[in-house]
């Protein structure tokens, strides 16, 4: 076993945290020089600093701890990106639930009327209205009326 893999035997090494912290040194960097300031440098090598600390740290539940609430974080503002996405691209076609127990969003197609659904989740058996094409058809029957009238 060299040195180096000695060195790093009980270190932290890279990880995502870490990753972005270079990242996020280097574009600071590259933003600095396309402003011309020269003193703002050494804002860009605080994060530049403190990824290197994590690597080398030997501390590894702690830097582990860190890492996990890091991607964690991420995580969840992707699924929430995701689903705003998804319930936007259905908004004519599905409906979405949230289940009264864990509240996990359901995906129910619309113009069923009432159905009964199980959450993924916890297994609860709920009852939905997807509103149904008679009802719907009412609606702007009724609203046409409301405007002649």
């Amino acid at each position: 076993m060299g040195r180096k893999d000695r060195f790093f035997e009980e270190r932290n090494g890279a990880d995502a945290l870490s990753c972005c912290l270079i990242l996020l040194a280097l574009f600071l960097l590259l933003l600095i020089l396309l402003c011309h300031g020269r003193f703002l440098t050494l804002i860009a090598l605080i994060p530049l600093g403190f990824a290197i600390f994590r690597i080398l740290s030997k501390n590894l539940e702690r830097r582990t701890a860190e890492n996990r609430a890091f991607v964690g974080f991420f995580r969840t503002l992707g699924g929430r990106r995701r689903l705003l996405r998804d319930r936007f691209r259905d908004r004519k076609t599905h409906v979405y639930f949230r289940c009264g127990c864990c509240e996990k969003w359901i995906r129910v197609a619309r113009g069923q009327g009432v159905v009964e659904v199980v959450c993924p989740g916890c297994h609860t058996v709920s009852r939905l209205d997807t509103g149904s094409e008679k009802t719907e058809d009412a609606k702007d029957e009724k609203e046409d009326g409301d405007r002649r009238g």
